[in-house]
């Protein structure tokens, strides 16, 4: 008798447990190695392109400086100036840090990391009003094949 394909598959899982965990293994080794693959390339470029925008900027920021000079007849008060809009620059992001810090994080998290939630936070999130189940410390009374305690058995033919 031929085995379908479908049923020899999970004739395999039964017989060879360890096969297919160490597939799961790999599989996830190799899901995993990808995502870091495209973080560090993504990081990389950004570098890139953050180093050159700061070439961009220092030079900017030189020329502006010199025009300045030009202007006020000053070997000094244009690059004052200059530094001062950067230190305006620098006293604002220091305000806004925190507010950037967190969304850039959640960004991060939602980006990266795929969150997992237990079974019974997804019934919570349904029900929206999940209510776990008390648990009693009673010990458990034993009871008799037709359902009746024994204890109340032997408290009768006592009497």
């Amino acid at each position: 008798m031929k085995v379908p394909k479908v049923i020899a598959k999970y004739i395999d899982l039964v017989n060879h447990p360890g096969y297919y965990i160490r597939l799961e293994v790999e599989r996830i080794k190799a899901s995993a190695q990808e995502k870091l693959t495209e973080i560090i390339s993504k990081v990389v470029i950004l570098l890139a392109i953050g180093l050159a925008a700061l070439f961009v900027l220092m030079f900017l920021s030189v020329t502006i400086g010199l025009l300045l000079n030009d202007a006020l007849d000053s070997s000094y008060l244009g690059f004052l100036i200059v530094t001062g809009f950067y230190v305006l620059v620098l006293v604002f992001l220091l305000l806004i840090k925190n507010h950037f810090e967190r969304r850039i994080l959640s960004i991060a998290k939602n980006s990266v990391v795929v969150p997992v939630k237990h079974p019974r936070q997804m019934e919570q999130s349904k029900n929206e009003q999940y209510q776990p189940v008390p648990h009693t410390t009673e010990p458990l009374q034993e009871s008799g094949s037709n359902g009746h305690n024994r204890k109340s058995k032997a408290t009768k033919s006592d009497s």
